[in-house]
This record gives C-alpha cells, structure tokens and sequence, in this order.
C-alpha cells in the first residue's frame, strides 16, 4: 500500500513538474534571431562544460557581427565575470531574461583584448544602463571576451522563462524571425538602405511586381553596414529605374527582364519609417526605387 501511494505522488510531482515547465516555456514568446549574420549552432544545452552544465546555446559568428534583442524590454550590463567577459542581460517584456554571453572585447579584428566591456566594443553606440529597447535593436557585437578569450568568436545565449532557470533556445532559435537589418534607437525615425546582392527571380505576373535578392550585404543611410544570412523580396514600381553597369562610370538603362538569376545586383530603396516590420522585411515591404546590374567577377 505505501509503495502505491510513493509511486502515486512521485507520478504528481512528474505531471505538476510537467505543467510548470510548459507554463514556463508558453512565457518565451516567437523571438528575433539574436545574430544579424551568418551564424551556426546546435542544440548543445546541457553539454558538460569545465563549470557545470552548458546553459544556453553557443551561436558561432564573425567577430563583431550585430546583436540585437530578440523582444523588447529592458537591458542591463554585466562587466564583471571573468567567466561570461562582457554581457548583457535582457529583461524581456514577456517576463522572460536573456543572457547574451561574451560580447566583443577587441578594438580590432584580432585578439587584442584591448576594447573593454564599452560602448562601441562590447555594446550599442550609446546604449545606456537599464535601458528600455525596442524588438530588434543592435544591442551588442558577437567576441570572445571571457573564458572565450581566443577561442572562435561566438554568443552564448541564454532563455530563462519567468525569469527563472534556463530552458533550451535551440527550438526557439529555429522557430526565430531572421532580420534584413538592426533597429536603430527609436529616435531614427526614417531610413533608406542599399542592398547588395545576386538575383534569385524576378517576378512579373503580379502587381507590383517584385525582384528577390540573395543578399550580402545592407548598408543602411545611417551608415550601418550588415551582413544578414537571408534573402530580400523587394517591391518595383512604375517609377522603379533599371541600370547596367558597362565600363567604370558608365551605365546604360537596362530592363526587368534583364536581370536574370545567378547576376549581381545593387538595389537602393526609397524612404521608410523605421519600424519591427522594416526591419524584417516581409516581401513587397520595402520598394527598390533603383536597380543597377553591376559589374560581374
């Protein structure tokens, strides 16, 4: 009889445990990829490490690429582990904290460790402490700062739902809104971007019609440059120019139907309103107002 009852209550502890976890899991909601660029990862939470248990997901990327907050919420800076280098706490809007792990510490490409856990380095131009951010906001740069020091730049990135133990990113990662470009502070209010890369298609039996572009690389008005891992659709109107590179300095007017798949194109877009939305850049969203076939290798 008393062996029923330890089985019956182990089996409630196990479905309470089971409730809980899903509670805590329903809190994270859809996120932002938390890299702007080309990153690898693989579901190594839990993975043993020198201090214990591997607690986020390490997102291999280039040095210094852009990180951005994956909701909106409230940052803070964390300076002083030796272990995690320079961080950022996010506290998101939904409840949930998010740890972004080993941020740049390099005024240069190389190793330097010169930098320091400082504006510009580590963290956004004029990011301030306990500051409220925007979904999608540059908040940081990809390093190695920490026990990373030397090892491949990388951001350990952390989910703790209701701000209490960490759970996997890995399915939210993939599940994760993958954007063109950083949001600027909500102070920059309208930007316009040129878009570099080479045609996937062109689509014509639709109005508008619409270009979809490979591209490597954005550079926005306000002089950010990014290199996002995706594609773009962009949208073409009646007064849409189309341009063929022919020597140095010389164009000619070209055609749609002569930008065909595998071609290295330059799109620059008109003016937008700086928002979630432009920054993800659902296809049609944004409206190429030039298009240049460029030189090709």
């Amino acid at each position: 009889m008393s062996r029923h009852r330890t089985t019956a209550a182990a089996l409630l502890v196990l479905l309470v445990s089971g409730v809980y976890a899903g509670t805590a899991s329903a809190a994270v909601p859809r996120l932002i990829f938390p890299v702007v660029a080309k990153a690898s990862y693989t579901d190594d939470f839990g993975a043993p490490r020198w201090q214990g248990r591997h607690e986020g997901n390490d997102l291999m990327a280039a040095k210094r690429s852009p990180v951005v907050a994956v909701e909106p919420g409230r940052v803070v800076k964390y300076t002083s582990s030796r272990a995690a280098g320079c961080m950022l706490y996010l506290y998101g809007k939904s409840g949930t904290k998010y740890m972004y792990i080993h941020l740049n510490n390099d005024r240069t490409l190389r190793n330097d460790n010169r930098g320091g856990c400082v504006n510009g380095i580590a963290y956004a131009p004029g990011l301030q402490a306990s500051q409220q951010v925007q979904a999608g906001q540059l908040i940081g740069y990809v390093g190695d700062s920490g026990d990373a020091n030397g090892i491949a730049s990388h951001l350990h990135f952390e989910v703790h739902p209701n701000g209490g133990r960490a759970v996997s990113p890995y399915r939210h990662l993939r599940a994760a809104f993958k954007h063109l470009f950083a949001r600027p502070p909500a102070a920059v209010t309208t930007l316009n971007m040129r878009v570099e890369g080479t045609v996937v298609y062109t689509v014509t039996d639709i109005d508008p019609q619409r270009i979809r572009i490979r591209v490597t690389r954005v550079l926005l008005s306000n002089g950010w440059v990014f290199r996002p891992n995706r594609d773009v659709a962009l949208a073409l109107s009646p007064d849409t120019t189309y341009r063929r590179w022919t020597e140095p300095g010389v164009f000619s007017t070209a055609s749609l139907s002569q930008f065909k798949p595998g071609l290295k194109v330059i799109a620059w877009t008109g003016d937008f309103t700086q928002n979630l939305n432009a920054s993800r850049a659902l296809p049609g969203l944004h409206v190429a107002a030039d298009l240049l076939i460029r030189k090709q290798d």
